[in-house]
């Protein structure tokens, strides 16, 4: 392989890894955004306290009493203070979908959830749409709450 030959291949390369770069941080923006944008319209609130409320204010009727066990930043070492998990206990008479609160036993149930802070306030996000990385993408495109 000569030198003019060698040089077209690393710069080849060079273009491949700064594309598929590219598409990452394009995509993983795209999605984040977007889940954000979706969370806004279920509500967006002062803490993520207030938002674990509402939430079982939606989803259980009947609703007896309703305590906070947890909430904090769900790194361990504190560095996603913007991504929160609140648990807390809920004594109702059923949930919303008529399921019946508590089982095994126990006469509540123990919902938890994940709050991300924004800079409009706390939105809740679903587990299912990966929190903690929308947080990471969060932090590097500067959409976090302080």
């Amino acid at each position: 392989m000569n030198g003019k030959t060698r040089a077209l291949l690393v710069v080849g390369v060079v273009l491949w890894v700064l594309q598929v770069a590219a598409l990452i941080v394009g995509t993983s923006w795209f999605y984040t955004v977007t889940r954000l944008e979706s969370a806004r319209r279920w509500g967006v609130y002062a803490s993520a306290e207030q938002g674990m409320r509402d939430k079982i204010a939606r989803g259980y009727q009947g609703i007896e009493k309703i305590e906070i066990v947890s909430a904090g930043t769900n790194s361990f070492d504190g560095s996603d203070p913007h991504v929160w998990y609140v648990m807390a206990n809920v004594w109702a008479e059923r949930r919303s979908d008529g399921g019946l609160v508590g089982g095994a036993g126990s006469d509540h149930d123990v919902p938890g959830s994940f709050f991300l802070h924004t800079r409009d306030g706390w939105v809740w996000m679903p587990e299912g749409a990966f929190p903690e990385v929308i947080g990471f993408w969060m932090k590097v495109f500067g959409l976090a709450g302080s």
